[in-house]
């Protein structure tokens, strides 16, 4: 281009140029198109825009290559005020490209770790609430074990209470029974005494103490020996009643003796029906109340499940949201993140071609080397061949 430019430019070639060249006729210097220079520029812009359309399949690019075809010549502000507004669209579009692209990787990231999260959380709730059926399940055993012994403490409390009734019953009739004997022994007594008080007949103190009966024998000589037909005075038979008198007072003592055993006795067995009773109580009162703390930890152990099922279900409910949220972007997300490579090659080459468009429709608007009658040396410094044929 130089080189051309000193041969074009040399003196020898000015005053060559001034003969050949007549005055008055206008003569184009240098040709940038076969045919019309001013159209030059359209054409290729028009090509390298229908070219680039149809390689990126882009509709702005053919609409905009349709407008370059249809322009006036020398009238191309229009056409690149507009390729400059798809060039500022390009740029916006591969800047919401990029925003899109991130933000769905960001996203599903951000899904990803909440639902491992929300995962391992509903994990620990399913483990906390197996774990709580196990001690509520144990605790509930427990209680009916205890129910089961409360009742077995019920019954022999009861059963001891029903001996201890039969035994006292059977104290007081026996008690009765030697007392009403003693009654009988002591009426008897007095009726024998009373002849011989009345009578003022001596007989000496009655002793009361030895056992076993006093056998009196009607014949004190022999048996085969006749009675004494002879008449007694009214004490002559003093000495077997004082016999009789003193088994009576020995029977009455040892009844005497007995009750004052059998009140002993009913004593003992009293005291220690009370302390067994007492042991018994106790333990019923001490099952009991375990019983109702078994309860109460039961129904804290069964309270504590429900809200661990409840947490539970926030927490699945919170995976799902996750899960349909993602989903629901999926399909855009995936679909920018799969062709985003594509897109951007594709808007390279719809940028591509605009920027070398604009250079065209621009360049036509550089001064050619059209001259009338003087040969413009600025004109041809400046003038750019990238359109030269």
């Amino acid at each position: 281009m130089k080189e051309a430019l000193e041969i074009l430019t040399s003196d020898e070639a000015r005053e060559l140029f001034a003969k050949s060249i007549k005055p008055g006729k206008e003569t184009m210097f240098l040709q940038v198109a076969s045919d019309d220079s001013t159209t030059a520029p359209a054409q290729h812009a028009y090509a390298v825009l229908k070219a680039q359309a149809t390689k990126a399949h882009s509709l702005r690019l053919a609409q905009l290559a349709a407008t370059v075809r249809s322009a006036k010549s020398g009238h191309f502000d229009k056409v690149i005020a507009s390729i400059n507004t798809i060039i500022q669209n390009l740029k916006d579009e591969e800047q919401a490209d990029v925003d899109k692209r991130d933000q769905c990787k960001d996203t599903y990231t951000e899904i990803e770790s909440t639902v491992k999260d929300l995962s391992w959380k509903i994990k620990k709730n399913e483990a906390k609430i197996d774990k709580l059926e196990k001690l509520i399940a144990m605790h509930t055993e427990e209680k009916l074990k205890t129910i089961e012994e409360i009742a077995a403490v019920t019954a022999q409390m009861e059963a001891m209470t029903k001996q201890r009734n039969e035994e006292n019953e059977a104290f007081l009739a026996a008690k009765k029974d030697d007392q009403d004997a003693i009654a009988l022994l002591e009426a008897a007594r007095d009726a024998l005494s009373k002849y011989y008080k009345k009578n003022k007949i001596e007989m000496g103190p009655i002793q009361g103490s030895v056992k076993g009966a006093l056998v009196q024998k009607p014949f004190a000589v022999s048996e085969d020996q006749a009675p004494d037909a002879t008449f007694s005075n009214k004490g002559s038979r003093k000495n077997e009643t004082k016999g009789v008198l003193q088994l009576m007072t020995m029977l009455i003592e040892d009844l005497q003796d007995e009750i004052k055993n059998e009140m002993k006795e009913e004593e003992e067995t009293q005291l220690e029906y009370e302390k067994e009773m007492a042991a018994a109580t106790k333990l019923k009162e001490e099952l009991i109340e375990k019983k109702v703390n078994l309860e109460e930890t039961i129904a804290k152990r069964d309270q504590d499940r429900t809200d661990e099922h409840k947490d539970m279900g926030v927490n699945m409910q919170e995976k799902m949201d996750e899960l349909d949220y993602k989903a629901k972007i999926k399909p855009d997300c995936d679909w920018i993140i799969g062709a985003f490579k594509e897109r951007e090659t594709a808007r390279a080459a719809e940028m591509n071609g605009l920027l070398t468009a604009k250079e065209y429709l621009a360049g036509a608007k550089v001064p050619s080397l059209l001259q009338k009658s003087k040969f413009n040396d600025e004109a041809l410094s400046s003038i750019k061949f990238m359109g030269m044929k």
